[in-house]
């Protein structure tokens, strides 16, 4: 069955616009998605423009207001905005919701700013397929904390987890002397992360480097970040 998906911000003019827009092409048949804004007003131009630069199908894009759809179900509602978040989450308790924090573009003075929106938006959407096409075989932690934490509570994956959030990035290699374990089990580990989503890696010649998964929601990302930032050097 198709995963109902649900993109929300302020206006609905840009980000969510764009989210809709790419997640629909990317997605193909596995999603079904929509997008709404709590004051709508109409897609930017810009938007529209970042989208084709992209090769992303803007038609039939237009703004909704967030009370057209609180009746609706959906698999995940994701906010793209802190007030998207604080305005919406009430409405939504019942489904998967999953805050996700991009700054406005329409409020930057950079001239780019909706072609790099609409780059970070599709990386990041490009892992919630990833995730989402993986959930058949393996639990996914998208919103829920008690599998979180669950994954977190193991020493070895905890100790892996904030180096790389410290380090922005690392390779195995980089990982096996950190922690002082063999390179078979600090891979096995590594693909656990990755499975459950925490961790996303890339390949460059023969080395695997490991980061941050770009899908995570954000309150899961400020876990890890202010649980690296507060763990002393020799704790890790």
């Amino acid at each position: 069955m198709k995963k109902r998906v649900l993109f929300l911000c302020t206006a609905n003019s840009a980000r969510s616009i764009m989210a809709e827009a790419i997640l629909r092409q990317l997605g193909k048949d596995d999603v079904e998605v929509m997008s709404a804004g709590t004051e709508p007003t109409q897609p930017h131009p810009e938007a529209i423009a970042a989208l084709q630069s992209l090769g992303i199908e803007p038609s039939g894009l237009q703004s909704t207001a967030v009370s057209e759809l609180e009746e609706q179900t959906f698999d995940y509602v994701i906010s793209l905005c802190d007030r998207a978040r604080s305005e919406c989450q009430t409405a939504f308790a019942e489904q998967n919701f999953i805050a996700w924090d991009f700054p406005d573009p329409v409020a930057s003075h950079d001239a780019a700013a909706f072609k790099k929106t609409a780059h970070e938006l599709s990386e990041r959407i490009r892992m919630f397929l990833l995730i989402l096409r993986r959930q058949q075989q393996r639990p996914h932690l998208f919103d829920q904390p008690q599998d979180f934490f669950k994954v977190m509570s193991d020493p070895l994956r905890l100790q892996m987890i904030l180096l790389v959030a410290q380090q922005q990035e690392l390779c195995v290699c980089d990982l096996v002397e950190a922690t002082g374990m063999s390179q078979p089990k600090v891979s096995r580990h590594l693909a656990q992360l990755r499975e459950f989503g925490l961790l996303a890696d890339r390949k460059d010649a023969r080395w695997v480097y490991y980061r941050l998964s770009p899908a995570l929601p954000d309150w899961m990302r400020r876990v890890i970040q202010t649980t690296a930032d507060y763990t002393s050097p020799h704790q890790r």
